[in-house]
């Protein structure tokens, strides 16, 4: 009888534990059970912002949860990075990532943090196709590259640029292809693309390296040229315009993207859920469409890829910056 109430003292503790475990279990697996909060660490209405509340009403309905969208602008997107990357690892507190975040620890004169070890991945969401173009009234003779170099050879006082900012991957891909072609050329930047594509059509800067949202317009009425694209294959938007890569440039490698980060201890299993669900909303064609319409190409990998393009992006814009001498000084 002993023997008995012994066995039966143990199974009743052995039930209890599998009890508590598939409880835990349970509770870990019911991800996500409130509204998650999306940061966007830029200002409201720019491209990452628009591209980020497509993106956020997408993975609410994917995830039946209310995804927030908190703008947290500022220091090259660094404040909002270090508010997620300061946020508890749960899975709920997300942040958007794009080019000037992902300059700005090689930039900023303190470096805000390391994507390559402060952040956990989600996945790549979609690149942002980008455009050279100049004013063919001002100069006709520029319709590629090559033409380019002859132009500002030509000229003693060389010629000035513009793009959306200093760090973009456009101002940066620009110092590449000036490297490349040995092109005596100043950058001007803007803060953001309007004031930039005005001073092209003015005739105040020779060209403009821009995403192709802010001046496909432009293109399609005849007031600018696109020289070159820096897509893998030609646009389909402008199918007569010739990549980077068919122009034998290093800038080719340039590729302007955005993705999704959690903060560095977010379990394995919730990063896979929030990743899942972007590559699932990433293939409804009515989110590509509404994605391509603010200049945002649907281009989905998963965690571990984006984490490595992260490394293999940090370890060519550190060098492109620390060579052109862009970071902040005292």
């Amino acid at each position: 009888m002993k023997l008995l109430a012994k066995l039966s003292v143990l199974s009743v503790f052995i039930l209890s534990q599998s009890l508590i475990m598939q409880a835990a279990v349970a509770k870990t697996n019911d991800f996500p059970n409130k509204s998650l909060t999306y940061i966007v660490p830029f200002p409201p209405g720019g491209p990452t912002d628009v591209a980020g509340r497509v993106l956020a009403d997408a993975l609410g309905k994917q995830l039946k949860q209310t995804i927030i969208v908190e703008n947290k602008s500022g220091a090259s997107g660094s404040i909002g990075i270090n508010q997620m990357i300061r946020s508890k690892p749960d899975g709920y507190t997300i942040a958007a990532l794009g080019a000037p975040s992902l300059t700005a620890p090689f930039i900023l004169l303190q470096p805000p943090y390391d994507l390559r070890h402060d952040v956990k991945s989600i996945g790549i969401a979609y690149v942002t196709p980008l455009v050279i173009v100049v004013n063919p009234k001002i100069n006709p003779d520029i319709v590629d590259l090559k033409s380019l170099a002859q132009a500002v050879q030509s000229r003693k006082a060389g010629m000035n640029y513009t793009t959306a900012g200093i760090g973009s991957t456009a101002h940066l891909a620009m110092e590449l292809i000036r490297k490349d072609l040995k092109l005596d050329m100043t950058h001007i930047p803007f803060r953001g693309s309007a004031p930039g594509v005005t001073a092209v059509l003015a005739g105040d800067v020779a060209l403009m390296y821009s995403d192709l949202v802010a001046v496909l317009a432009q293109i399609k009425a005849g007031n600018l040229r696109p020289i070159a694209v820096n897509t893998d294959e030609r646009l389909e938007e402008l199918p007569d315009t010739p990549t980077l890569k068919e122009q034998n440039m290093q800038a080719a490698k340039a590729v302007s993207w955005a993705g999704l980060l959690a903060p560095k201890d977010t379990p394995d299993s919730t990063v896979k859920i929030l990743s899942d669900a972007l590559k699932v909303v990433l293939n409804d064609p009515a989110v590509k469409t509404r994605l391509k319409a603010v200049g945002a190409y649907p281009n989905y990998t998963d965690s571990k890829t984006m984490q490595q393009t992260i490394d293999q992006d940090s370890t060519i814009w550190a060098g492109v910056i620390k060579e052109n001498n862009l970071r902040q000084q005292n």
